[in-house]
């Protein structure tokens, strides 16, 4: 038995010499922890010397580290112990190191943190990151062509035509390329100018219990976790409150290349967005495909969940379930109307591809909304296979002068639509003049709405609770109004035919009447 101990206790002693001698504590390179002393070189040489001697853990005791770039190696771990905040310098010339980030494919983008085609990395601990973020509140410089039609309503409501801008550097904190194996856990990253954390083109990435916090109200551009063109890709019990996009999913364009984005799960999260809290796109030069968003909290934010597809991708295999949505309009240069769900194919100009969408499962979403959610194919290109179940829509006023909500749900140019289990409530106490219908659908082939159960928006007129326009092959059962109404169902346009209404309560409306609008 003492021959065992004694084994044992031999044992733990290497196992402390061994970590004791990959632990590179940036104090002994002469970073000294106070926030007026640039310490770049000293944590490069840190990891230079970590990585040379086969990998181990870069420490950052309990202080204030300010740095330019640093760039992370094969077999290096940094820790930021609890206490220890690395802040982003507000000095362009700390930035010196060319990274062609997809912006622009500009090589003078400001990173923080960078890693190239490195292996066994992880960024870890209590500690922070830091961006320093300045921003400035100004008149509007420029449309953005993506919410023209927002902007010219925000304005013709009275809306100050101001917004804010970033302040130079505009430093990404956390950017990786072609990385392999990389975990990321248990840090915060605050204030971030650019998006906080970038992982481009990488594989087998653990992203996990780490806080982002970047201004709701002035964080332009300050995306959350953008996981662009990258595969086997888990993000879990993270806290996200950011002013731009805070999960979002991306195929961008960058020195003429672009990859798929597959096999990713984003689950146990709570987010809040100026933007959308969950996203796909609009950067969509690659495809997308067996993608999991499950288990969220979604709160003030812009949006909830949206695919965008602008520039000729296809986005495929997309399950989203069992997500709460609380949803406030938000700045109208901001992209999103307080709508709980969107998916649209688009054109980003006249030269783009059009791309596809196709397979696309909704189901346990409860959501407060104050607009109106979209499923949007392109003229010709319809969205395909798009499954929705147990979905809940709470319409409520908008907090904005410029109103922009009309219908609950609205779809247009899909084929293949199952709706089962919808209940759309509209506010009793404060009503919009423009509330109409609770589904509207146009040139949708194959549409089925099994127990459906809501109202018109709008109490005691003649607004039909749902809508079909040129709607071919559907097949409508279990239909219930939530209130009196004049109208239950309309059907128009020369193209509908193949309509099926089974067990449903018409109320006060004949059923002669609809057969006879079906002919």
């Amino acid at each position: 038995m003492k021959k065992i101990f004694l084994f044992l206790a031999i044992g733990l002693l290497c196992i402390q010499n061994i970590d004791a001698q990959q632990v590179f504590n940036v104090r002994d390179y002469g970073a000294g922890g106070t926030k007026n002393q640039t310490v770049t070189s000293n944590i490069q040489k840190a990891i230079d010397e970590c990585h040379h001697k086969g990998g181990g853990t870069v420490f950052f005791p309990a202080g204030d580290y300010l740095s330019g770039t640093i760039v992370l190696k094969s077999n290096v771990s940094l820790h930021l112990d609890q206490g220890a905040t690395l802040f982003a310098s507000q000095d362009v010339a700390d930035y010196q190191v060319p990274f062609n980030v997809y912006k622009n494919n500009r090589s003078d983008q400001p990173v923080l943190i960078y890693a190239e085609g490195a292996e066994n990395i992880s960024i870890e601990g209590k500690g922070t990151i830091h961006g320093q973020a300045r921003r400035e509140y100004d008149e509007l410089r420029a449309v953005d062509s993506f919410i023209a039609e927002e902007t010219e309503k925000a304005r013709e409501a009275g809306v100050e035509m101001k917004r804010y801008y970033k302040i130079p550097p505009f430093v990404s904190l956390v950017y990786l390329v072609s990385c392999k194996d990389v975990d990321i856990t248990d840090i915060s990253i605050l204030e971030s100018v650019d998006w906080s954390l970038h992982v481009q083109w990488s594989d087998r990435v653990n992203i996990r219990n780490i806080y982002i916090q970047t201004s709701l109200e002035a964080g332009v551009n300050a995306d959350g976790i953008d996981i662009d063109g990258s595969r086997n890709v888990t993000v879990s019990d993270c806290i996200i409150e950011t002013g731009d996009d805070a999960i979002v999913l991306k195929s961008t364009l960058t020195n003429n290349r672009s990859e798929s984005c597959e096999n990713i799960i984003v689950s146990n999260c709570v987010l809040s967005s100026t933007s959308t809290a969950l996203k796909i796109g609009t950067e969509t030069y690659g495809d997308f495909k067996n993608i999991l968003f499950n288990n969220c909290v979604v709160k003030n934010s812009n949006r909830g969940f949206s695919i965008v597809v602008r520039d000729g991708g296809t986005v495929s295999d997309v399950m989203v379930s069992n997500i709460t949505m609380d949803l406030r309009r938000k700045h109208f240069n901001y992209w999103g109307n307080a709508d709980p769900i969107w998916l649209v194919i688009l054109k980003r100009n006249e030269d783009s591809k059009i791309g596809k969408m196709e397979n696309i499962s909704m189901s346990n979403i409860l959501a407060h909304g104050q607009g109106t959610s979209k499923i949007e194919g392109f003229e010709g290109h319809k969205i395909v296979n798009v499954f929705m179940n147990n979905v809940q829509l709470f319409m409520e006023a908008e907090d904005a002068p410029d109103k922009r909500a009309t219908h609950a749900l609205l779809a247009r140019d899909v084929k293949d639509l199952s709706i089962e289990h919808l209940r759309v409530s509209w506010d009793e106490n404060k009503i919009e003049e423009n509330w109409e219908s609770a589904f509207l659908a146009q040139d949708v082939d194959f549409l089925r709405i099994n127990n459906f159960h809501g109202r018109q928006g709008l109490r005691g007129k003649s607004i039909p609770v749902i809508e079909l326009q040129n709607v071919k092959n559907a097949i409508l059962t279990n239909i219930e109004p939530s209130a009196k109404t004049e109208v239950l169902i309309k059907v128009s346009g020369e193209n509908s035919k193949n309509l099926n209404f089974l067990n449903n309560d018409l109320g006060n409306l004949a059923k002669q009447k609809v057969l006879k609008k079906l002919k």
